[in-house]
């Protein structure tokens, strides 16, 4: 008779533990899942998350919402997540300019992303390209250089915003060839595109699939692009290190995040998830044809590679006194 309270006891433990258990294998997910944008509906990140989210949404067996939370240049979005429960429920679907770079220009950010973040998986990467204005005499890298190096400080440079990526490669351009040419913010990147196809500027760091139509109607010249290789949509146009400049690269990379905590088995039920979702030509074939690659990989190469370009970016904007608080 004794017995039986710790019978009863080692019971009700042993069934409450069940579910919870179950919750982090096999359950999971068992309601809809939030995937955070950190920018306004329409842009590259948003597009990419409703194409994603819904190939997602099928191999999870739940709904995948788009919550857009635009603001502070992607920061806000990538705070709530960061304050989220970690339990695979709230995403982020980020760009390195809020996992790679943001902390190095926000000194007062409430999150720090490698402390608050839990990575799933890169997703997708889309190189940049330099362009010049039509009437610019310059149709590739070197002769730019020599105009900037015969006029220091005459050329001009567009950018999508102080901080934002079209920024930062145009600083570290002019770090890595030593070139001086004056910074020319805009609000975002179609405003900084139209201003080299009227001729208002110089050159500017565009995003491809923004400025792949202009250059097709010679409203602007692309003389390079900034990835490892050649973009599929231009073959004939060199990368900057093909160009003389060796050690260039900068892309827009897109990855996917949870908030830290989130438990191991969750999070490779989302990797696995993903990694099929990835390996689909269908989304393949859009995605290239916006001029975006797919580029897949392990939650600790995600962590790996984040650290990496943070470490890089964070040389950049300290030796180019680049802040924005």
């Amino acid at each position: 008779m004794k017995t039986l309270p710790a019978i009863s006891l080692w019971t009700a433990l042993a069934v409450a533990f069940v579910p919870a258990a179950h919750a982090q294998s096999g359950a999971y997910p068992s309601r809809p899942v939030k995937m955070v944008v950190g920018w306004s509906p329409g842009g590259a990140t948003d597009l990419l998350a409703r194409m994603v989210s819904t190939e997602l949404s099928q191999q999870l067996g739940q709904q995948v919402v788009v919550d857009n939370r635009p603001g502070a240049n992607g920061t806000i979005g990538h705070a709530q997540v960061a304050a989220a429960p970690a339990d695979g429920y709230t995403l982020i679907l980020a760009t390195n300019s809020t996992y790679a770079i943001a902390e190095h220009l926000y000194k007062s950010l409430s999150y720090r992303h490698e402390r608050d973040l839990a990575p799933v998986s890169l997703l997708a990467s889309s190189p940049l390209i330099l362009a010049v204005r039509p009437t610019l005499e310059a149709t590739g890298v070197k002769d730019l250089l020599a105009l900037a190096r015969k006029q220091p400080g005459r050329l001009n440079v567009a950018s999508g915003g102080n901080g934002s990526t079209s920024h930062l490669a145009a600083e570290l351009f002019m770090s890595l060839t030593g070139i001086s040419m004056t910074h020319v913010p805009y609000k975002g990147g179609g405003p900084a595109n139209n201003a080299v196809a009227a001729g208002e500027v110089d050159a500017a760091f565009l995003d491809l699939g923004v400025a792949l139509p202009f250059a097709a109607a010679g409203r602007l010249k692309a003389i390079a692009v900034t990835g490892t290789s050649r973009s599929p949509l231009l073959p004939d146009v060199p990368t900057v290190g093909e160009s003389g400049v060796p050690s260039f690269e900068s892309t827009t990379n897109f990855a996917l995040f949870a908030p830290a905590g989130t438990p191991r088995p969750i999070i490779d039920r989302l990797h696995q998830a993903v990694h099929k979702v990835l390996s689909g030509n269908d989304l393949r074939d859009k995605l290239r044809r916006q001029g975006v690659e797919i580029v897949d990989s392990s939650p600790d190469e995600l962590r790996r590679a984040a650290a990496a370009e943070s470490a890089k970016w964070a040389r950049i904007i300290r030796e180019r006194h680049i802040s924005l608080d």
